[in-house]
Parts: structure tokens; C-alpha cells; sequence
């Protein structure tokens, strides 16, 4: 066969194909026929506050078929692309069980425990509601609050957050922890090593010092403070663990103590010490203001703040590690988990929908409270910071306490005058008008009968030429 004959007879072939293709097959995604096996096009993912992404979808266990019943109501707190991860999981659920779901969210926390108690005390209330393990987001477990089943799975320490009387009243969901945040630039400029599991205190004090006397700025010429920390209760709560006597964990107040005064008084010197004496931290946010402004500008070196502050903070080139260690190593974490109510008329259904749900984090910077595979992973670190944390609870009765005990830090953090041994004085005088006394518990943590040792000045970690 001649060859212009082979080369017309492949042309014909290719526009027939061609044409059979186009009319055949669809070719935009209106055009593809929708069937029970094929999903449409997902949207374009809206980033979360600060290019955060929202949790992305897990794999869930199985959620068995539901029978017919009413519509499962749920109540939580999220912001608006954190509420449509939440809508999205609704969604799969009721595809997996059957079962509808009507949500409500909030977007601000305070207003959602209002409207959640309100809810409770109403002849409507939700099946389903999200919780703070720090305070229950206002509910009485005992009376509001039905007994709840977490996954195997899920992360010893964040079921204890949500036991009280040895009954689980939530379904762990998620959880931050209070780390040290670290600006790897600037340490690679004062040839520091990075902070790591071997920080103790002494060396945050000798580092931080070391900082501040190089005198670093940022790009735009500001200059950088060396340290950015919090002072409140729950920091001073921290260090009165690691110096070896806890103020409060979950509900047990331990003020009063009689072993309690050295790691207290010990935990009051070293805050004094940070902002007055060596002058290395930033200036305190106003009253109810977290830190983390001038990290977040690049203008601090070190920061100690929740996990959860990476959702905040902009890209630059930080990490983070576990919190400096005393005599013992401690965190506070903050727990968020799915409680079903009391008075849900279909309990067990909300179960599985609080067991479903509670396979992903509701909020961007949070961790998942399963299990991760990979040990080297930030989520890994974040786990075993929770293991050794506080988890406060601050009831009704005892919450001026705490508030007083914030202003009380705070005070002494800003006020050169103010000397410690007054602080704990007052928190003592204080701390015995209003806390109960303690239970008697045999099997205390280690820390508890370890005595403070003195303080040994660290030199600071200097990288080699």
C-alpha cells in the first residue's frame, strides 16, 4: 500500500476516534451523571484564620445502620470553616448510619456556653454537645451529663480529663498542651543550640540571658526580647508541679498542703526572677490576653504558650518542644470532648455519633487525642507532653479562686516591689477561706515527696566553629 494511502487511512482512524470520544464521554463535571457510587466535586478548601487548614477527614471506625428514630441534635463551637469540617462529618455519618443530624455552632465560645446551658435547661435539649474539660463548658457532669465510651485508642490522660467519680462523661476529641515555642532563626544567629528535652529551667534562664545580651532585631529593625511568657495560674501551676507539689490537678486543690510550700515558694521565685530580676521577657498582653504578639512579629525568641497557638501564628521558621524540666517535667493540657446529655431521649444513637465525631479535631491547631503512628511528628511531641500534664478543673465554688490566683501572679510578674513570700502569704490566706481541704491519697506522684534542690547555674550551648 502506498504510503499516502497508510498516513489518510490513520488520519481517518484518529478523527473518528476523536469524535466518538467527544460525543460519548462528558467533559465537564455538569455533565457527569450523578449515581450512588460517585461523589461530586468537592469545593476548593477555604483556608482556616492564618493558612491553618481545618483537621482533614480520618479514617473512622465502623458506624453501624441506625434504626428510624428522631433527629439527632448537636451543639459546638467552632469557627465558620472549622464548622464546615464539622458539617462535612455530619454529613458522612448520616450516609454511614442513616441517622439525620441538625447542628448548631457557635462561633464564640462564651456565647455557646451560655446558649448550651440554656439548651440543658430547656425541655429541648441536645443529644450531643461539645465540652471543655476545664469547667464542662458550665454543665454539671453528674446531673446534666451521661456516661460516655471512648475509643480504645484514645490517649489515657484525656480520658481522665473528662472522669469524674470513676465515670467517663465525654468522648475525648482533642487537645493542646503548653510547649515551648522556639525561633529557629535567631538561634542559629547567636550560635545557641536549640531547646530540646534536656532544657531545664537553668538553661532557659542562662540561654535567654545570653539572648539578650546579643541584642538581636528582626528585619524590620524592632528589637527582639529574649523570652515571651505567661503569668497566671496556670503557669505558676506548672512550676509548682515540676519544683515538686502540684496546686491543682483535675479536682483536687492542693494549696494547703503541708509539703506544698517549698514548690510553691520556689515556683513564685522564678517567675519573679524571669520578669524582674533578669528582665529577659517581653512585656505582659493586657489583663485576659494570652501571649505570643511579639513571637508571632518575630520579636521574641522563646514563647510558652498552648499548641494550639500554631493556628495563630504566620509562617517563619519555629518549632517547638516540651517545657523546660525542674525536679520533675510537667505541661497543663486543655481537653475538648463529645458529651451526651442526660436527657437525650436516644442515648446510644448519640454514642455512636460521639464516637464517630471523636475521630477527628474540631479545632485548626489542635491535636487528635488517637494515637499517632509516626513518633517524630509534632502531634507525637504533643502526646507525650500530655501524658505528664496537669488537667485543672475549676468548679463553681472554687472559680474566684482561680481568678484570684491569676491576679495574684500577674502582680507579681509586673511588680518589682511585690516579694514573694508576701504572694504566697495571701494565696494561703486566701486558698483556706475558700478551698476545700484536700482528699487523703496514698499513691501520690513521685514529685510529691522529692524536696526541691538548689538552683545550679546553666552555661549557655554554644555551637562549635
Amino acid at each position: 500500500m502506498p504510503k499516502k494511502a497508510v498516513a489518510i487511512f490513520f488520519l481517518a482512524a484518529f478523527i473518528g476516534a476523536a469524535i466518538f470520544v467527544y460525543f460519548t464521554f462528558p467533559r465537564t463535571k455538569e455533565q457527569i451523571p450523578t449515581s450512588n457510587n460517585q461523589r461530586p466535586f468537592p469545593p476548593a478548601p477555604e483556608p482556616a484564620p492564618n493558612d491553618v487548614p481545618p483537621p482533614e477527614t480520618v479514617p473512622h471506625p465502623d458506624t453501624p445502620k441506625l434504626p428510624p428514630g428522631p433527629t439527632l441534635r448537636v451543639m459546638a463551637w467552632a469557627s465558620t470553616v472549622e464548622a464546615k469540617a464539622i458539617e462535612s462529618e455530619a454529613d458522612a455519618f448520616e450516609t454511614a448510619s442513616g441517622r439525620h443530624i441538625s447542628l448548631t455552632i457557635e462561633d464564640d465560645p462564651a456565647v455557646y456556653r451560655h446558649d448550651l446551658q440554656q439548651a440543658i435547661a430547656s425541655d429541648t435539649p441536645p443529644d450531643l454537645c461539645l465540652i471543655a474539660a476545664r469547667d464542662f463548658s458550665g454543665t454539671d457532669p453528674a446531673r446534666d451529663l451521661a456516661d460516655a465510651t471512648p475509643d480504645p485508642g484514645t490517649a489515657p490522660r484525656s480520658i481522665a480529663a473528662f472522669t469524674v467519680g470513676g465515670e467517663i462523661k465525654a468522648a475525648p476529641d482533642e487537645f493542646s498542651v503548653d510547649v515551648l515555642f522556639y525561633n529557629a532563626a535567631y538561634f542559629d544567629q547567636a550560635g545557641i543550640g536549640y531547646p530540646g528535652r534536656h532544657w531545664t529551667w537553668d538553661m532557659l534562664e542562662a540561654d535567654a540571658r545570653a539572648l539578650d545580651a546579643i541584642k538581636l532585631k528582626n528585619d524590620a529593625g524592632q528589637p527582639v526580647y529574649p523570652l515571651e511568657l505567661p503569668a497566671d495560674f496556670d503557669f505558676w501551676n506548672i512550676l509548682c508541679t515540676e519544683a515538686g507539689h502540684p496546686a491543682l490537678d483535675l479536682d483536687v486543690w492542693r494549696l494547703t498542703d503541708p509539703g506544698g510550700k517549698e514548690a510553691q515558694m520556689r515556683a513564685l521565685d522564678l517567675i519573679h526572677e524571669m520578669f524582674q530580676e533578669f528582665s529577659v521577657t517581653a512585656p505582659l498582653p493586657k489583663a485576659h490576653e494570652p501571649p505570643g504578639r511579639f513571637f508571632a512579629q518575630q520579636r521574641a525568641s522563646l514563647l510558652i504558650a498552648p499548641s494550639e497557638f500554631t493556628a495563630s501564628l504566620p509562617k517563619f521558621r519555629y518549632a517547638f518542644t516540651l517545657l523546660p524540666r525542674d525536679i520533675d517535667r510537667a505541661s497543663l493540657a486543655r481537653v475538648n470532648g463529645w458529651a451526651v446529655t442526660a436527657k437525650s431521649s436516644q442515648p446510644e444513637a448519640a454514642r455512636a455519633l460521639a464516637a464517630y465525631l471523636a475521630h477527628q479535631p474540631v479545632h485548626a491547631g489542635w491535636s487528635s487525642v488517637q494515637m499517632p503512628t509516626e513518633t517524630d511528628t509534632p502531634d507525637a511531641l504533643c502526646h507525650e507532653a500530655l501524658e505528664q500534664a496537669l488537667l485543672p478543673r475549676i468548679d463553681p465554688k472554687t472559680a474566684a479562686l482561680a481568678l484570684f490566683l491569676d491576679q495574684q501572679i500577674n502582680q507579681l510578674a509586673r511588680n518589682s516591689q511585690q516579694k514573694t513570700d508576701e504572694t504566697y502569704a495571701r494565696i494561703q490566706a486566701e486558698s483556706q477561706r475558700v478551698a476545700p481541704p484536700p482528699p487523703i491519697v496514698e499513691d501520690l506522684h513521685q514529685a510529691t515527696w522529692l524536696s526541691p534542690k538548689p538552683k545550679v547555674k546553666a552555661t549557655p550551648q554554644i555551637h562549635g566553629p
